[in-house]
């Protein structure tokens, strides 16, 4: 067995793990983040960037408050320009090994010149970040031990989702994140032999649509495409993929389609317009049916809230990049050219 394989299948016992963890520090949480509105800055590098992206979508929708993504290399590369975006502000680092020399650097330059607050999240007890963090929550029960990242970057959202459920008091999203949590090992077991068909299909190209807090999570579901099946991988909005890029979906293009609550014909419409490009279109949903007649629908089940709904998104991502891999030949645990984290 693979390890990107057992990190796939085995990340709900990391999951239960992490969400009883971040449960247990809700109060010194609650503490930490304050009453009024919140400046939040959320920071990572490559796949955690990229669940930043989705933090900053979380924290932005506090009433009266602001939120940033800011990836670690470009704060690094152009400090001054971030200067008033990070003063005053609380900064949550993302990271798997909290060793990535641009996060390390960047957070340290934060802290010698700004009044930033920093909390920090990664998998490793012992790492380069803890120095500099106001408040540290190392998970290391979901770390990976194969360069792509899988079952930390599930858990990095769940971690995020619940710091900003917790400051901002809604428990629907707790609720919802717990049931989630609970339902993982059983929907993973139930679509794998979905995401094995569906990578037995012929596509050589795709092309992942979400909206909302899950946009960022659904971007690092275009990229484990492409690290671990070596397959180019795409993210966009749902409506936002008709200005343009979808003049490239074709034939031999697997298109992945988050459909979200609301807005129902508007997205039916869009995945009509996919479906006519003649590709292999799978949707997701809380439906026993998906819109645009597509070759495969998976249902997440009724787990709640929207955000929740990243968790069995990235699951089906995962295992469908994973069982294409194995079909290429392709080792997913180390692509070639691909480190676990990057040293300056």
């Amino acid at each position: 067995m693979y390890l990107t394989e057992k990190e796939i299948m085995s990340q709900h016992e990391a999951l239960h793990k992490t969400y009883g963890y971040i449960w247990e520090k809700r109060e010194e949480i609650r503490e930490f983040f304050g009453d009024g509105a919140k400046k939040v800055n959320v920071m990572g590098c490559g796949s955690s960037y990229m669940i930043a992206k989705s933090g900053q979508r979380m924290f932005a929708s506090c009433e009266n408050g602001s939120a940033n993504a800011i990836a670690g290399g470009d704060y690094l590369t152009n400090p001054e320009y971030y200067k008033n975006m990070v003063k005053g502000s609380i900064i949550i680092s993302l990271s798997r090994s909290g060793r990535t020399t641009e996060m390390v650097r960047a957070i340290r330059h934060m802290k010698e010149t700004t009044d930033c607050k920093v909390i920090s999240l990664s998998m490793i007890k012992e790492n380069d970040l803890i120095p500099y963090a106001d408040m540290n929550l190392t998970m290391e029960w979901g770390y990976d031990e194969s360069v792509c990242q899988t079952r930390t970057v599930t858990n990095l959202y769940l971690a995020v989702a619940m710091l900003y459920a917790i400051c901002t008091g809604d428990d629907r999203l707790l609720s919802s994140l717990k049931r989630a949590v609970e339902q993982n090992e059983t929907y993973k077991e139930e679509y794998r032999s979905v995401c094995k068909a569906i990578a037995e299909k012929e596509w050589g190209d795709v092309v992942v649509l979400a909206d909302g807090a899950v946009v960022g999570i659904a971007e690092e579901g275009a990229l484990a495409f492409t690290e671990i099946s070596m397959i180019p991988g795409h993210c966009f909005n749902i409506l936002d993929y008709r200005h343009g890029p979808m003049v490239l979906n074709k034939e031999g293009t697997l298109t992945i389609m988050l459909i979200q609550p609301g807005a129902r014909e508007l997205q039916k419409a869009m995945a009509e317009d996919v479906r006519s490009h003649n590709g292999v279109l799978i949707t997701v949903s809380d439906e026993k049916e998906g819109p645009g007649n597509p070759d495969a629908h998976i249902c997440i089940g009724d787990i709640g809230d929207y955000i929740a709904w990243g968790i069995p998104f990235i699951n089906i991502i995962q295992m469908t990049a994973y069982e294409k891999a194995i079909l290429k030949g392709t080792n997913p645990d180390a692509p070639t050219g691909l480190d676990a984290y990057i040293t300056l």
